[in-house]
């Protein structure tokens, strides 16, 4: 649950451009500043093994305005699925991360991490989700 309306919430998850506002691994992202179904967009963040960066290309799979919204990872397969419900002014967030992996190394690298690995991105997706939305509002 997310103390603010579904536009807010929505306005931060389908503005890739604002993804560093709030998500943790996401350090530049180049592209539309709104999305739709088949947008494609271009995500830096840091490698997952290293000291360095990496940047990736997502494309939008579903995308349901104000409803839903789902990420891929056109390199490795990573995703982020979204449901937004209204709930009493407040916002309920159903968020699936995960990987469908597109090579063996994407396979075994995020198969050795394991289900927490994922449990921990989408918890730290949804605290930042609520840091960047109390910000807005403190300003």
């Amino acid at each position: 649950m997310i103390e603010a309306a579904p536009d807010a919430v929505w306005e931060l998850i389908a503005n890739p451009t604002r993804f560093p506002e709030w998500w943790g691994d996401s350090l530049e992202v180049t592209g539309p500043p709104t999305i739709e179904l088949g947008t494609e967009f271009q995500q830096t963040a840091p490698a997952p093994i290293g000291r360095s960066t990496i940047t990736t290309t997502y494309k939008v799979e579903a995308f349901d305005e104000l409803h839903e919204v789902r990420m891929r990872c056109q390199q490795s397969g990573w995703y982020s699925h979204w449901f937004l419900t209204e709930a009493r002014g407040s916002t309920f967030v159903d968020v699936e991360i995960g990987i469908e992996p597109t090579a063996i190394q994407y396979r075994l690298l995020f198969g050795a991490l394991g289900k927490r690995h994922f449990r921990g991105a989408a918890e730290q997706a949804l605290d930042g989700l609520r840091d960047a939305l109390a910000a807005n509002v403190a300003r």
